[in-house]
């Protein structure tokens, strides 16, 4: 059983529109990329649905939308899953790349290993938010390594305080940051929340994480 919860925060966490920045934030990363948007079918197991394709096996409630894509070009190719609940509480997004995308994704940053790349994106996500409110700020939760799918990985848990604004209020922004490297491919899932039910959502994110197989 993968285990990436600890302790409860303190922190409130109100409801806030974070499909805006995160559409805003990955739509950045994939510039100059050939987008190949996939068909996502699903069957039902059980209590869940399963998405199933070339890259990866996932299970995930059936109040939760999946969407999966693939992105090329001559730097090689990364593939991702973006799940989320239908009240948008909770969303998840896997990030897949092939071994050239992950030299090139490594050399382009100056990143030396699954640390670097933790560290590297939880600054990124703060950095594109500081462009819209300077009054924002970062608060490390907790850090660290984990055994996920038989591999070692990094992980960070962060807070945005005044992350995002909605109705002319800002709001706060929890992240999850799971990264690890095997056989020279690069895994990166992070997981955003809106809400204080930490009970419920770490239990399912485990659920989702454990019944996940990455397949490239």
């Amino acid at each position: 059983m993968i285990k990436v919860w600890g302790k409860r925060l303190k922190y409130g966490l109100p409801r806030l529109p974070l499909t805006i920045f995160l559409v805003a934030f990955f739509g950045s990363l994939i510039l100059g990329f050939s987008i190949i948007y996939n068909i996502v079918t699903t069957h039902s197991v059980g209590e869940n649905l399963r998405l199933d394709n070339e890259f990866i096996k996932i299970d995930f409630p059936k109040n939760w939308i999946a969407y999966s894509w693939s992105e090329r070009n001559a730097s090689g190719n990364v593939y991702s899953v973006f799940l989320y609940s239908k009240n948008l509480s909770s969303i998840i997004l896997f990030r897949i790349y092939d071994g050239n995308a992950t030299q090139h994704f490594m050399e382009k940053n100056n990143l030396k290993d699954a640390l670097a790349v933790v560290n590297f994106e939880t600054r990124r996500m703060y950095n594109e938010i500081r462009k819209k409110n300077e009054n924002s700020s970062l608060i490390f939760e907790e850090a660290g390594g984990i055994k996920i799918w038989e591999v070692q990985a990094n992980y960070s848990k962060i807070i945005i305080k005044n992350a995002v604004k909605s109705e002319g209020t800002f709001h706060d922004m929890f992240c999850l940051v799971i990264s690890y490297i095997k056989n020279h491919r690069l895994v990166e899932i992070f997981f955003w929340r809106e809400r204080e039910d930490y009970e419920k959502l770490s239990v399912l994110f485990e659920k989702i994480l454990n019944s996940t197989r990455i397949k490239v």
